[in-house]
C-alpha cells in the first residue's frame, strides 16, 4: 500500500557498512538518496531510511496506486537493477484466470492471497470438488450461479459451502510450481456458456466454541472471460489427453484428472475408468469420487453396477 514502510533485500544494494537517515524516528529526515543509492517506485523516488549491501528500508511514495502492478528499481552509483513489478492494492486476495478458458473445457482459476494469509494447493482432499478453505461465488449475466449438485461428504467442502476447515491431503511429493495457487472452478460450477463471468473468493474463520464463522478475507468481484469453443476443439483436446496420460500420481491429481472432468461424456468416463484400479490409493479414491460427475444412465452403460463413492474417506 502507498505510504507503508517497506524492506528490499538483495545484493550490491549499497555501501558497507551502510547509511542511515539522520533520525529514523522522524520521516522529515528521510532522503531520496543515501550513499549513492536511490529507489524508484513507479518512477517516483522513495524516501530512504537505511541502506546496506543487502538491505534497503524505505517509505513508499504516497501515490493512489490501487490493485495494480507497480515497478520497483534500485539505482546505485548510476547503475540500475532489473525492474521488479509488485502488486499494490487492498490487503485482499486477487483472482484471475490461470490459463485461457473455453466454454465446456477446463477453467483453472488463479488465487493470489496476501502475504502471510496462506495459499491454495489443489488437490485438497480426494473429493474433486473440494477447492480448499474458501468459497467461490460466480455470477453470469447478472445472475448468481448455483453450484453443481454434488454429495456433501464432510466438513471441508470449502469449494461449495465455504466451511471452516484445515489441512490438506498428504501427497508423495509437492505439487509442481506451475500448478500451485490455482483451482479447477469447473468442478464446482457449470461453465459451458461463453461470456464474461464475475467471480469472488471468500475465506472464513470459525468462532472458537461456536458454530459461527466470520469472513477472514475476500476478493473483489472479478470478471473472467470464457471464450467460445467448438465440438471439434473439445474433441481434439480430449483426444490429446487420451494420447498423453501421465503415470505419476501427483500429476494425475493436480492437473490431468481434474481437467478431464470438465468433459462429462462417454469418452471422458472411459478415460477416467482406467484410474479406478490405479496402484496409488489416492488416485483410486479421486476417480471413485469423480464418478459423481457423470449421468447415472451413462455410468450404468459404461460401468454396469459401479456406484460413485459417496462415503467420507480420509
Amino acid at each position: 500500500m502507498p505510504g507503508l514502510l517497506t524492506w528490499i533485500f538483495g545484493a550490491n544494494l549499497g555501501s558497507v557498512p551502510g547509511c542511515t537517515a539522520q533520525n529514523t524516528m522522524d520521516p522529515a529526515t528521510y532522503k531520496t538518496e543515501l550513499c549513492g543509492t536511490s529507489v524508484l517506485v513507479g518512477g517516483i523516488e522513495a524516501r530512504l531510511i537505511f541502506i546496506s549491501d543487502h538491505q534497503i528500508n524505505l517509505l513508499l511514495p504516497e501515490h493512489p496506486w490501487e490493485n495494480e502492478m507497480v515497478n520497483f528499481q534500485v539505482i546505485r552509483d548510476g547503475r540500475a537493477s532489473a525492474v521488479v513489478p509488485v502488486r499494490f492494492g487492498f490487503n485482499r486476495p486477487v483472482v484471475s484466470l490461470a490459463t485461457p478458458a473455453f466454454a465446456g473445457m477446463p477453467v483453472w482459476l488463479g488465487v493470489e492471497k496476501p502475504w502471510g494469509t496462506g495459499w491454495l494447493r489443489y488437490p485438497v482432499w480426494t473429493e474433486p470438488w473440494n477447492l480448499g478453505p474458501g468459497r467461490f461465488d460466480v455470477r453470469f449475466q447478472s445472475e448468481e450461479l448455483a453450484p453443481l449438485q454434488l454429495p456433501y461428504l464432510g466438513p471441508i467442502i470449502g469449494g461449495i459451502g465455504g466451511a471452516c476447515g484445515g489441512g490438506t491431503i498428504g501427497l508423495p511429493r509437492e505439487v509442481p510450481r506451475e500448478y500451485l495457487y490455482r483451482v479447477p472452478l469447473h468442478l464446482v460450477y457449470r461453465l459451458d456458456r461463453p461470456g464474461t463471468y464475475q467471480v469472488r473468493y471468500t475465506e472464513y474463520r470459525c468462532q472458537p466454541k461456536s458454530r459461527g464463522k466470520t469472513v477472514y478475507q475476500q476478493s473483489e468481484w472479478t470478471p473472467i472471460d470464457i471464450l467460445p469453443s467448438t465440438a471439434e476443439q473439445r474433441s481434439a483436446w480430449l483426444q490429446n489427453l487420451a494420447q498423453h496420460p501421465p503415470d505419476e500420481a501427483v500429476e494425475l491429481l493436480s492437473n490431468y484428472l481434474p481437467s478431464l472432468l470438465s468433459a462429462r461424456n462417454e469418452p471422458a468416463l472411459r478415460l477416467l475408468a482406467r484410474y479406478l484400479k490405479h496402484p496409488d490409493p489416492l488416485v483410486q479414491r479421486y476417480a471413485d469420487y469423480a464418478l459423481n460427475y457423470f449421468d447415472s444412465g451413462l455410468l450404468e452403460r459404461v460401468l454396469p453396477g459401479r456406484q460413485p463413492l459417496r462415503g467420507f474417506v480420509r
